[in-house]
């Protein structure tokens, strides 16, 4: 028979209904069953499941229907036909139960079971909750437990102040007559339901009488506690479930200020002595303040600069004492993440931080003959920080709390990170090169800053976007006079027919944008002249360039390239359609002096390998007399005409270089592996010079070895596997 509540009393039948996906409950009578049975399901051998069993006793059943039960049983291997009969193989004589097939929702059947069970249902449901808890919940057995705890858990208290700490867990402080100390598996409710570990310790409070205490912990959550929505918190105590709701009035504490607040109760607490020790410890976490400086002992920290890279990371150099070598660990911390920093960093030789020290008697074991005090590091980080985010050391110090320094980090790219950087190095020293293989060379391997990008545009003339052939012209911030590419193109026949972009960095044309269209206007020329952000070399201006014209073919030329006559254009777009507009051509490129600067990149080899190299450059232009057109292992895009498909399929230029040599190179050889090959056109030249981005001496030397550096991590694998090309001349 089936009682009215809806709950089976015939020992042969059992109501069901599923949790989740992945978990069925089912409700009946019987004889007694063990705490974990197998259940065969449908009476298939395959479909052996092992069911969890909270069961009690019954005061009027017969002994085969003597104990009513709930019954937990995992479903994930279990295929989804309807269920029809569930076997409990029981020690003795099996129990088979017919499911019964009307669908009842979980609530109802708890809700028969809490009518059936009576007295014994606080048992039965915390029996439920923890079956439900046992391993790692998903989010939809995490609501249905939250919705048991409601059920079950009397009210035990309130929390009165509460603040979230950086790293994510959230201090509460209130009053409880129930509440546990130690540790804890809680359920917190904010949005939703969190399963989280509470760490908790009474405190003297004298307002509250012999029945409560003052409660104080941290609780940190599988997921994030957003503490200005926490709503409550369900614990399990001596005889069941309760909650700690958060009161009306709470005090919210600032995430700077609660070490503070903590500090303010520590001499109250009562804990064991592992307890303690963990709140004592978010007692001393990071406030804001600098306390490296506030050591009794001979440890001192400085920063010279903090640089946030965009996409990357934090460029730190700075200084650290520390003769006892008390200093364990040191760590950046940017909220939840952490970057060891003193197993990676590169050191430095910092002489004028061991004269500032030398004579303090705090630091008498400092050797005046070790100088090596600085540090230079790079911290990968997975997102760029939030302006308004701490950004700290932490100095994990032996037989003591850890000690903190404040960072403000400015943002930068990584051009200008390393122009403040490596002008300051020697390029002959192992400083540099460890700087490059550890912390340069990761820095730029990590970037994903985003592409350089136009913020406003000016048209002259008729400029047309749709125009089959648009010239393009990219500008970098060392030029000083546009003008004259500007006059030189003007006064090509062909040349001054062509849509024209110049493209290049906002604050350089800012301040000769007004010559530019004054001498554009005056050549009749039709111009586009488009200011941009983060434009870094002419490359990156190249890329602004690109997208702001819809023409199907385009010619690449560097500011820094200038004609040798005129009449170049139009030979170098017949060889580019003679090879079926799907490749690109470039000229030889020539120093002022008409020894050559670029003459295509070849693969060469040698015992060690393949690698790619600029064969002529240095030779006089006579060398070249006898050469034929001819397809070269990478063209370069100084000067190129090639389809705009194909520079938008590889996605244009790779960001991860500082200056525009490599860049260039890399963009090749993704051409190449994208199946556009490159063709140099000896008898047609131009004019080019080298240029740097700063006066600096260890500049170009130090800068150019990163950039191969980078790009030997990319591309050294598969240039040594690429096909090598027969030269143009021997």
């Amino acid at each position: 028979m089936t009682e009215p509540s809806g709950m089976p009393l015939d020992g042969r039948t059992v109501v069901a209904a599923l949790v989740d996906d992945g978990l069925a409950l089912m409700a009946g009578v019987g004889a007694a069953m063990p705490a974990t049975i197998d259940v065969f399901l449908n009476g298939q051998s395959d479909a052996k499941v092992q069911a969890s069993i909270i069961s009690w006793r019954r005061a009027d059943g017969p002994p085969e229907a003597a104990y009513g039960f709930v019954a937990l049983l995992p479903m994930q291997n279990v295929s989804q036909r309807r269920l029809k009969t569930a076997l409990f193989k029981a020690p003795g004589q099996p129990g088979e139960y017919r499911i019964e097939s009307r669908s009842q929702g979980l609530e109802s059947i708890l809700s028969a079971v809490a009518e059936q069970s009576g007295a014994a249902f606080a048992t039965v449901i915390d029996g439920v909750i923890e079956a439900l808890l046992a391993g790692n919940p998903n989010k939809k057995r995490l609501r249905t437990v939250a919705a048991l705890v409601r059920i079950a858990a009397r009210s035990n208290g309130f929390i009165e102040v509460l603040g979230g700490l950086e790293e994510g867990d959230i201090y509460i402080q209130g009053w409880s007559s129930n509440f546990p100390t130690g540790r804890t598996r809680v359920i917190a409710i904010d949005e939703g339901p969190v399963l989280a570990e509470l760490t908790s310790a009474e405190f003297v409070r004298d307002d509250l009488g012999e029945h409560a205490t003052g409660v104080t912990g941290l609780m940190a959550g599988d997921t994030r506690i957003n503490p200005n929505k926490l709503q409550r918190v369900y614990f399990r105590g001596r005889d069941g479930w309760f909650s700690i709701e958060v009161y009306q009035q709470r005090v919210l504490v600032a995430l700077p200020d609660v070490p503070a607040h903590i500090r303010s109760v520590l001499d109250r607490v009562k804990a064991p002595d592992n307890i303690l020790e963990q709140i004592r410890m978010a007692a001393h976490r990071f406030d804001g303040r600098d306390t490296v400086s506030e050591l009794d002992r001979p440890v001192r920290i400085g920063i010279d600069f903090s640089l946030v890279i965009e996409g990357s990371g934090i460029l730190v150099s700075g200084w650290m004492l520390d003769p006892d070598r008390a200093v364990e660990t040191v760590m950046l911390r940017v909220g939840g993440e952490a970057v060891r920093i003193d197993d990676r960093w590169t050191r430095q030789s910092r002489p004028d931080v061991t004269n500032a020290f030398v004579n303090d008697p705090m630091f008498s074991g400092l050797n005046p003959a070790r100088n090596s005090h600085g540090f230079l590091v790079f911290c990968p980080l997975e997102d760029t920080p939030a302006s308004d985010q701490p950004v700290y050391l932490e100095l994990a110090i032996s037989d003591a709390f850890p000690a903190y320094c404040p960072l403000n980090p400015t943002r930068a790219s990584a051009r200008q990170a390393l122009s403040r950087v490596l002008p300051s190095l020697d390029p002959r020293s192992v400083t540099a090169s460890n700087s490059i293989e550890r912390q340069f060379g990761p820095m730029l391997q990590n970037m994903t800053a985003q592409s350089p990008f136009a913020i406003d545009t000016h048209d002259i003339g008729n400029f047309d976007e749709d125009a089959p052939v648009t010239l393009i012209v990219g500008v970098d911030d060392t030029i000083s006079d546009i003008g004259v590419t500007i006059a030189l193109l003007g006064l090509d026949e062909v040349t001054r027919h062509l849509p024209i972009v110049i493209a290049g960095p906002a604050e350089s044309f800012d301040q000769v944008g007004s010559d530019m269209m004054r001498l554009a206007a005056f050549y009749k020329l039709n111009v586009r002249i488009v200011f941009a952000e983060g434009v870094e070399d002419f490359c990156d201006a190249l890329e602004v360039g690109v997208a702001s014209t819809n023409s199907e073919t385009i010619a690449l030329v560097s500011a820094h390239i200038l004609p040798h006559d005129t009449g170049w254009f139009e030979p170098l777009l017949t060889a580019y359609r003679k090879r079926g507009s799907k490749c690109v051509v470039c000229p030889t490129i020539l120093f002022e002096d008409d020894s050559v600067r670029w003459a295509g990149t070849w693969i060469e080899g040698d015992v060690d390998g393949q690698y790619l190299s600029d064969r002529y450059v240095g030779y006089p232009r006579a060398v070249l007399s006898d050469a034929e057109p001819t397809e070269v292992s990478a063209g370069t895009p100084e000067c190129c005409i090639m389809p705009r498909k194909a520079f938008e399929d590889i996605n244009g230029f790779t960001r991860g270089y500082i200056g525009p040599s490599e860049k260039g190179l890399d963009l090749a050889l993704k051409l190449r592996m994208g199946g556009t090959a490159s063709w140099w056109i000896p008898e047609i030249e131009v004019l080019g010079s080298e240029q740097s981005i700063t006066s600096a001496p260890a500049w170009e030397e130090l800068s150019h070895r990163l950039d191969r550096w980078a790009f030997d991590r990319r591309w050294s694998l598969v240039v040594s596997n690429l096909r090598s090309h027969n030269h143009a001349v021997d």
